[in-house]
């Protein structure tokens, strides 16, 4: 079908179409919004009553108020976009030298820098004193820093490529917790805890 008689469905078949696609997460609902402003109301309202077929059954998520939040901030997470920009990570263009030499200039261990890197570390935990350093070690804004080490936590793929169990994304600490669990000296340590006052 061509763009111009895609253009030409109405409310009906548009919603038809989505809700016969296999995936109805965020990247198929931004398609759809794009493609079809004018049904942009009925689709999220498609999406929404798809989500809460998923949690199990539209009567059985209507007569249970949790089913229904569950649904509703299910949904909120798969349709939320970034206030301004894209969520960049600013580790990405780093290579195993570079990641060491700013784990070095900052004075933390390589274990430290990898989990803030991972977010294992609560951003709210993270003085903005740090979030500064780091940022400027990575050549990067605060508020970009901060806003990655604010996102979820994700797993990265390669870490559990040949696992027998099944992968799981591990629960944050806080920076207190990971100045006194990542192997730091004492001296890096006692700076590390300085910023916390």
């Amino acid at each position: 079908m061509s763009t111009k008689d895609r253009s030409r469905l109405d409310e009906e078949e548009v919603l038809l179409a989505f809700s016969v696609e296999p995936s109805h997460g965020r990247e198929t609902l931004e398609q759809y919004l794009k493609e079809y402003p004018e049904h942009a109301s009925a689709l999220v309202d498609c999406s929404i009553e798809l989500m809460m077929d998923a949690v199990g059954g539209t009567q059985a998520a209507a007569t249970s108020e949790g089913a229904v939040d569950n649904a509703w901030r299910r949904f909120q997470a798969a349709v939320a976009e970034p206030a301004d920009a894209p969520l960049v990570n600013p580790f990405s263009k780093l290579n195993p030298s570079a990641f060491k030499s700013v784990a070095k200039k900052l004075d933390v261990s390589n274990l430290f820098l990898i989990r803030l890197r991972d977010r294992a570390v609560s951003a709210a935990s993270i003085p903005a004193q740090f979030v500064q350093g780091l940022a400027a070690e990575l050549g990067a804004t605060a508020d970009a820093v901060a806003a990655y080490l604010r996102s979820p936590p994700a797993m990265v793929s390669g870490h559990s490529f040949r696992s027998s169990v099944k992968p799981e994304v591990a629960e944050q600490i806080t920076f207190l917790q990971a100045i006194e669990t990542s192997q730091l000296t004492p001296a890096q340590q006692a700076t590390l805890k300085a910023m916390l006052d």
